[in-house]
């Protein structure tokens, strides 16, 4: 499923998922005209629009939980940024300074990168110029670790390894996603319910609004649910404020 969404836009996946909600309405309807006698069909409703509710609700607690983790990271990586910066003015010039410089291009890259995660050519790339600064300024600290006491070596290198660190927690809570079988099934159980609720061999006129409501609102909380879930899809997105109040700090600094 997430292999379609790389490809088509959200928007016209929803519009495809619309349809086959009519559909599943529609082929409910002919079936209670042409096989009528299923007595238990409310009973079959009420258990099936059940399993779809508690599906949703499982599914919007994992992808709460998931996009929780992202955010809280966020605020991971800008204090971890910001406490290798004040930890590397304890280091002689010029290591002071050029690792201070590259802690602020890596801090420009990591915001460039994720307002780039719809595009995953320039995501890579960036992310790849990131993980290369990162390695450069390990080198220099390994450079001038002879020249620092223990305590100051032992502390810029706990806090260099805790901003290399957060940016692989942040690229797997990227990756970290509600598995496809999930959405199956719940994309089942709603054709399920929809063939259940068009079954109505009393009726003899479609009942257009209500299958309109139940369409709409079904499909709009499924795709809210996958905006919710998809870092790099739709409108829901990760506040990177944190980084870019850090971003500003750094500038700020001499």
């Amino acid at each position: 499923m997430f292999r379609i969404l790389d490809v088509l836009p959200v928007w016209l996946l929803a519009l495809g998922v619309m349809g086959l909600l009519f559909l599943s309405l529609e082929v409910g309807y002919r079936l209670s005209h042409r096989k009528p006698g299923l007595d238990d069909a409310s009973a079959l409703q009420a258990s099936v629009l059940g399993l779809v509710a508690l599906l949703l609700a499982f599914s919007f607690s994992m992808a709460e939980e998931r996009y929780s983790l992202r955010r809280a990271l966020v605020v991971q990586e800008a204090n971890a940024i910001g406490t290798l910066y004040l930890r590397i003015g304890f280091l002689p010039e010029p290591a002071r300074g050029e690792m201070r410089a590259h802690l602020h291009r890596y801090t420009d890259l990591r915001l460039e990168g994720y307002a780039a995660v719809g595009e995953p050519e320039h995501f890579a790339k960036l992310l790849r110029e990131s993980d290369a600064l990162g390695v450069e300024l390990w080198s220099r600290l390994e450079a001038v670790a002879p020249q620092l006491p223990a305590a100051v070596l032992m502390l810029t290198a706990e806090a260099l390894n805790e901003v290399l660190d957060t940016s692989d927690e942040r690229l797997a809570a990227a990756h970290n996603l509600i598995p496809t079988s999930i959405f199956f099934l719940l994309l089942v159980g709603m054709l399920g319910s929809g063939v259940l609720l068009g079954y109505r061999p009393d009726a003899h006129v479609r009942g257009v609004l209500s299958w309109t409501l139940f369409v709409v609102i079904l499909t709009a909380v499924m795709f809210t649910l996958l905006d919710l879930d998809l870092p790099n899809r739709g409108r829901i997105r990760v506040d990177q404020q944190p980084l870019r109040a850090l971003q500003e700090r750094l500038r700020a600094q001499p």
